[in-house]
């Protein structure tokens, strides 16, 4: 498992870290990973899967995904030569864009909900107005491009753009009505999220979807394109992370309250997949 907490720098009086069109054909192996940032995703072409929030949504053109700053979620595609991921992606950091929005009122409201609200949903459909985006992303690009530096006024504009595509008020996409049924894989996360403190088995994941304990890890890595020890163990170790960043409970404790009972387990684990022992990463929160 690669490492789950990946800060992105932003360097000086950086507000935006921009990557345009990224391009992949050969090879692309998703991972859950979260954040300091807000994270803005936009897909010009591909397929696959995103996990989120204990959703799953797939992934196609025009389709634009918000994930908030701490906020769990694995990126999944299959790729070839004759069906390339094309994405554009870029962090930026909540408070400056709030900064910049001042003056932008329903502007505003819409990425102060997608950054901090319960909004059940990241992923929003924007196929309709697939050429609209694409101008939107091109003319930034190429503003960004005869900027020596970054200008605050195209960030903004780039902003209130995408924002109108999401609507405002009646008209937002942005809501809470009535959800879709669950796949197994979703019925596995909200189960997790519920009981991932406690010793987790497939034979208790079997009763709670009412199927075979051999099909609940072969579903959820048809669905997600991930394994489900995987899931579990970057729930956890997210939550020992928090832990670690706002209380003062010993690394023991917090790994037997997260799942790990046995604490020189938790210990290794924790260091071979952040990098840093858990004493490390809070002296460096």
């Amino acid at each position: 498992m690669k490492q789950l907490f990946e800060p992105v720098l932003f360097a000086g009086r950086q507000t935006l870290i921009w990557d345009y069109q990224l391009y992949t054909d050969d090879h692309y192996k998703g991972y859950y990973h979260w954040h300091q940032c807000c994270e803005i995703m936009f897909v010009h072409r591909g397929q696959g899967s995103i996990v989120v929030n204990q959703q799953m949504y797939d992934i196609r053109p025009g389709m634009l995904f918000f994930f908030q700053p701490y906020q769990l979620h694995r990126i999944s595609s299959d790729v070839s030569p004759d069906r390339p991921f094309i994405r554009t992606i870029f962090y930026l950091d909540p408070l400056t864009a709030e900064q910049l929005l001042q003056g932008f009122a329903k502007r505003k409201a819409v990425f102060t909900a997608l950054w901090q609200g319960n909004n059940p949903y990241c992923g929003f459909d924007l196929g309709d107005h697939l050429e609209t985006m694409e101008w939107i992303y091109g003319n930034y690009n190429q503003c960004r491009s005869k900027s020596a530096g970054e200008d605050a006024e195209d960030i903004t504009m780039l902003l209130l753009q995408l924002l109108s595509c999401l609507g405002t008020g009646e008209r937002s996409l942005i809501h809470t009505g009535e959800r879709r049924n669950l796949r197994y894989s979703e019925q596995i996360m909200n189960w997790i999220e519920a009981h991932y403190q406690e010793e987790v088995t497939l034979d208790q994941l079997a009763a709670e979807t009412h199927l075979s304990k051999s099909y609940v890890s072969r579903i959820f890595h048809q669905e997600t394109g991930g394994r489900l020890v995987d899931y579990l163990t970057a729930r956890r170790l997210k939550q020992a992370c928090r832990l670690l960043e706002t209380t003062d409970l010993t690394v023991e404790r917090i790994g037997r309250t997260v799942g790990f009972p046995n604490s020189s387990y938790f210990n290794q684990l924790f260091k071979r997949v952040l990098g840093l022992s858990p004493l490390q990463y809070r002296k460096g929160s």
